[in-house]
């Protein structure tokens, strides 16, 4: 018998209660409106989708689109997000499924759902309202709660990162995205 816990048979029940099942639609993955489709994603899932599919980062990821600007002409961001060609993520395939489903990050196995300060938040999805697979909702469970905590360690680093950043150990008026790894300059 399978153990879940407490956290995570209290989601599993909000999103049965919520109503979900997967229509396999693809529009997660396809731009529906302004940014809809902007994947976040960490250093470490990059780097996972780069071991399992030979890419490199840059073909993988962009920097997320929001920069600051320091004083000194500086610009960064804190986060990276999936490339996209068109209007659809690089890895949604011409039958509208996911060449890395396997892998995909924690972002796109855990839509339309999100815990943020411990409340389980929907987006808009058509999968919301319909009836969903116990053991599928529970599996979704898990990947949330995983998912938070693995934002919450790339939070804590990317935060240290940030404060060695604004050390003055940077180069001025050039551009970054300050991760969980540190300060990569975006040339």
């Amino acid at each position: 018998m399978t153990y879940f816990s407490e956290e995570s048979e209290e989601i599993t029940s909000k999103i049965l209660k919520t109503g979900f099942k997967c229509t396999l639609c693809g529009d997660c993955c396809r731009r529906v409106s302004e940014d809809s489709n902007l994947v976040l994603v960490s250093a470490p899932e990059i780097r996972k989708i780069m071991k399992e599919t030979g890419l490199l980062w840059d073909e993988i990821a962009e920097p997320y689109p929001d920069f600051l600007k320091n004083a000194d002409g500086t610009e960064y961001t804190f986060n990276w997000a999936l490339r996209r060609e068109g209007s659809s993520c690089i890895f949604l395939n011409d039958s509208g499924r996911c060449r890395i489903y396997d892998i995909r990050p924690d972002i796109c196995r855990t839509y339309p759902f999100m815990i943020q300060d411990d409340e389980l938040l929907a987006f808009e999805c058509p999968g919301i309202g319909e009836k969903g697979d116990k053991e599928d909702t529970r599996i979704l469970a898990e990947d949330l709660i995983n998912r938070k905590e693995n934002e919450n360690e790339d939070f804590r680093k990317i935060k240290e990162n940030y404060l060695l950043f604004n050390g003055d150990c940077h180069k001025k008026n050039k551009r970054y995205v300050i991760d969980s790894e540190g300060a990569k300059i975006i040339e």
